[in-house]
This record gives C-alpha cells, structure tokens and sequence, in this order.
C-alpha cells in the first residue's frame, strides 16, 4: 500500500511572504491543522516550509487566540517565512505506507508532504494513515471477521486459502503479525464477504487453528 493512495492530493499553500495573521485566517477558515509554504517554478510547485498551528499560536501574544471566530489580519504582519519549518521531512508517492508511518513515529510529527521530482504533489497526515489501516483491515466493510491464532504465518494463509475454496468462500483480505505475548504464535485476522458455516469451523480446529473471535 502507497502513500499515494493515501494522501491528499494537490493540496492548499500559501506563498512564503504571506502575513502570519493571514495564515491564521485560512486555518481557521478551512480548519487546517498544517499549512505548506510553496513557490511557484516552471514544472509546478517547489516546497519550502511547513506551518502547524502550534507555530503560528507562538506567534501571536500570549491574549489573543489566532483561531477565535473573528481573527485579524493585522495583529502579526510578519510573514510566514520567518516561523515556519525549513528542514521539512518528506516522502515519494510510492513510499509505502509503514515507511511513512515510521517516519512519522520517530520524528514525532503527524503531517508529510510528498514530493515527486522535487515539486509537491500531496499530503499524508496522521488521519490518512489511520484511514488506510481502517481499509486493510476491513474494519468498516461488511462480512465476517476472523481472528485466529497459529504457529506460523505460512500455515495461516495457505491454510485459510485453501480451506476458502473448499467452503466457497470469498477472502477480502488479511492480515497476519506475531504475538506480543507469545512470540512463537501467530495472530492472523481475516475478512470474508459471506457467513461462515459449521464445516468451516471444523475445519479450522482440524488444522490446529484457535479461533480469537468471529463477528
């Protein structure tokens, strides 16, 4: 799975001299949490910095709230090329997704711009991620969920494979990682399109798998 599948393309940016007071407006107007400062070049936008609302709130007195309903543009003429962040982390379209999520762990950010030959062409934050997790899970589809334990994650799916084609079920997808607790053991969760039936679950004791849970 790729960042590009992910991110918001084309997104919103501001010039580096727009006024910081004017930033604040479109945050609070579009309800932006981060904001990316580009320049305009002859193959498309180049990226020069990254505004959060934590930047621009440290730019305003310690009594003015830069998000309130009514914000000014005239408390903070300065502009944004003197607050925001230079050294901006960023990520490809086809960065995969755990590459992307490792990235932002160890920075401790929640936003990356990505890039393509050097001009942006999107942005993945921490929501997207979470919504790319929701999908290959199959969390929010409907069917069957069906979390096993096994010895090992071969075992798991060609098992579950073969064990579909014999019940005639529909495999949406799957997903398999090593238990915390139990290291030798192996967790695997699987989506089905339809019900399972009574041979299924013979089946699957059969083959010395212990059934978690089955929604």
């Amino acid at each position: 799975m790729f960042v590009e599948k992910w991110m918001t393309p084309n997104p919103f940016t501001l010039p580096p001299d727009t006024t910081i007071s004017a930033a604040a407006l479109e945050m609070s107007k579009h309800h932006f949490r981060h904001l990316l400062v580009t320049e305009s070049g002859p193959t498309g936008k180049k990226l020069l910095g990254l505004l959060a609302k934590d930047d621009i709130a440290r730019a305003f007195p310690s009594d003015y709230n830069p998000f309130s309903p009514q914000p000014t543009e005239k408390i903070v003429p300065d502009p944004i090329s003197k607050i925001m962040i230079h050294n901006v982390a960023t990520v490809e379209p086809y960065c995969a997704i755990e590459e992307a999520v490792h990235i932002l762990r160890t920075r401790r950010i929640n936003a990356l711009p990505v890039v393509r030959n050097g001009n942006l062409v999107g942005i993945i934050t921490e929501t997207d991620i979470y919504d790319a997790l929701l999908d290959m899970t199959g969390a929010n589809a409907a069917g069957v969920k069906l979390i096993v334990e096994s010895d090992d994650v071969k075992n798991a799916l060609v098992s579950m494979t073969q064990l579909c084609d014999r019940n005639q079920l529909q495999m949406l997808n799957a997903l398999s990682f090593h238990d915390k607790l139990s290291p030798n053991k192996v967790i695997s969760v699987f989506h089905f399109a339809g019900k399972t039936n009574s041979r299924f679950a013979d089946d699957l004791y059969k083959r010395g798998f212990r059934v978690l849970k089955i929604d």
